[in-house]
């Protein structure tokens, strides 16, 4: 370990690293932690402040939950940090998903037909024309514009 010093308003502090830019592993940094917050708050809760016993139950929470984000770091589903990866969303808030037998198309025209919704966007200007259905014309449209153009 190499010891580097630092200088604070004229006064000068001794910091322990590893190696420059190198951390040690931070899920046990953060389980010591809530260890250490949580046998705080037992003496403050013994002592009769609830207050302070609260405040350091937040913390050892916050903690425990940083640790186990820790170990979920790199796997899939979760990004550098273990933050779990979100979804992209469409514009009009819904989740995209991938089409898995290729017949997302068949599936929308049937499930239209089946509602009776039929003719809704014909136009895409009709007043009735909004949110999803708006989209998934505006998607056909450019399809059928492709198909023309071949």
């Amino acid at each position: 370990m190499k010891a580097i010093k630092k200088a604070v308003n004229g006064t000068t502090t001794t910091k322990t690293t590893i190696r420059p830019g190198v951390t040690t592993d931070s899920t046990s940094i953060f389980k010591n932690k809530a260890k250490d917050m949580a046998r705080k708050s037992l003496y403050a809760e013994a002592k009769g402040d609830k207050k302070l016993s609260n405040v350091y139950m937040d913390v050892a929470s916050k903690a425990s939950s940083d640790a186990e984000r820790q170990k979920l770091k790199g796997k899939p589903g979760y990004d550098k940090n273990g933050y779990p990866i979100k979804k992209k969303k469409a514009k009009s808030g819904a989740t995209i998903a991938k089409a898995k037998d290729g017949m997302w198309m068949q599936k929308a025209a049937a499930s239209i037909k089946r509602r009776g919704t039929e003719g809704k966007c014909t136009p895409i200007t009709k007043p009735g024309c909004t949110g999803r259905a708006r989209t998934l014309a505006k998607t056909f449209k450019a399809i059928a514009k492709k198909k023309k153009n071949k």
